[in-house]
């Protein structure tokens, strides 16, 4: 997988603005891509780093040719690190489970990546072996990019740090995330990736280049290799509390929020920013704006029959109600309580 900038999908003004600042030698030390979870930023990092270090480059891209290009691709370059969130295992020793690092863990990570590099949090989790978990990035992560980071570049003109979901850092590893970012060693460029902006100490934030993905669209999703086969499973679970609430039969709600209470917490709080979205395209079918609820084949003829049917007071409601459930879910709520509560607010909303 060479990342070039020309394979990157979406978001061609920013590739754009991204290779004037460094060709024209305008990049700072760190830059903080924001996007929606699965769009596209560690792709977009990953182009950025590679054409940075490339032998050759064009002034329009990498040239893909390279032996730095090569080993980009293979992502094993010496001067090429990553961080993500990552959590204790079986398959970890003793002595690795009492602090896990992105290092122990880097194999699987890779296979996802070179897979499909427009992989959602879930993803990760999933592909590390930590599914039913949430990911932290702890304080000997952040002494471990200390460490790879005061070494000189071995091959390349940047020692490149990715850091997927720095928001995952508990806040001893953020303040030494901060003095890196404060005195970064010479030569490093820092690309962080978030979800979530603002769960990032402020003062972070302010030492980081902004960097905002759009989201992107239908087509370019469908591009996209490997994602959620049309998020079939969690539509289906909407369906059923769809149905199940405008015929106001509680007793169909049970099997329902039973399969979310079983998900783990990233892949629960995943599905209730799914809802939001699922709900929006059914506010916007319903105020007579299809066009913009950019609609699947295999959403249009269920978002129709329910945009018609539901209530105007529904979506303010609903939304409030799963939001709620995301900051009960953040605070290690019982998921039965959550998802019991959620879909009563629901029922009682249709």
């Amino acid at each position: 997988m060479i990342m070039r900038f020309s394979e990157v999908i979406g978001n061609d003004a920013l590739k754009e603005s991204l290779l004037k600042m460094a060709c024209g030698n305008r990049l700072g030390h760190a830059l903080l891509f924001t996007e929606e979870n699965g769009g596209g930023a560690f792709a977009l990092a990953l182009a950025l780093a590679q054409f940075v270090n490339c032998r050759d480059p064009r002034p329009d891209d990498s040239c893909g040719q390279c032996g730095s290009c090569h080993k980009y691709g293979k992502l094993i370059h010496p001067d090429l690190h990553f961080v993500f969130p990552v959590s204790s295992t079986a398959a970890l020793s003793e002595s690795e489970k009492k602090s896990p690092i992105s290092d122990y863990f880097l194999p699987a990570f890779r296979e996802l990546a070179l897979s499909n590099p427009y992989f959602t949090e879930q993803m990760l989790y999933e592909a590390i072996g930590i599914d039913k978990k949430s990911g932290l990035i702890n304080v000997g992560e952040a002494k471990r990019i200390a460490e790879k980071l005061s070494l000189r570049a071995s091959e390349g003109q940047w020692k490149t740090m990715i850091i997927y979901l720095p928001e995952k850092m508990n806040l001893e590893a953020a303040n030494k995330l901060l003095k890196l970012l404060e005195e970064p060693p010479q030569g490093t460029l820092f690309l962080l990736i978030t979800h979530n902006p603002e769960r990032l100490l402020p003062t972070i934030r302010s030492r980081c280049q902004p960097v905002a993905l759009q989201p992107l669209n239908r087509q370019q999703r469908q591009r996209t290799e490997g994602q959620r086969q049309d998020n079939a499973d969690y539509r289906e679970i909407a369906h059923s509390l769809l149905e199940a609430g405008l015929s106001k039969k509680i007793i169909d709600l049970f099997p329902q929020w039973e399969i979310l209470a079983d998900f783990g917490r990233e892949k629960q709080r995943e599905w209730c920013l799914f809802m939001e979205y699922y709900i929006r395209k059914l506010y916007l079918v319903a105020n007579g704006i299809e066009p913009l609820a950019d609609l699947s084949p295999q959403e249009e003829t269920a978002v129709r029959g329910f945009a018609a049917k539901i209530r105007p007071g529904f979506y303010e409601k609903a939304f409030t109600a799963l939001e709620d459930a995301i900051a009960a879910i953040d605070s290690n709520v019982n998921p039965k309580l959550v998802f019991c509560d959620l879909s009563n607010r629901l029922l009682l909303a249709l």
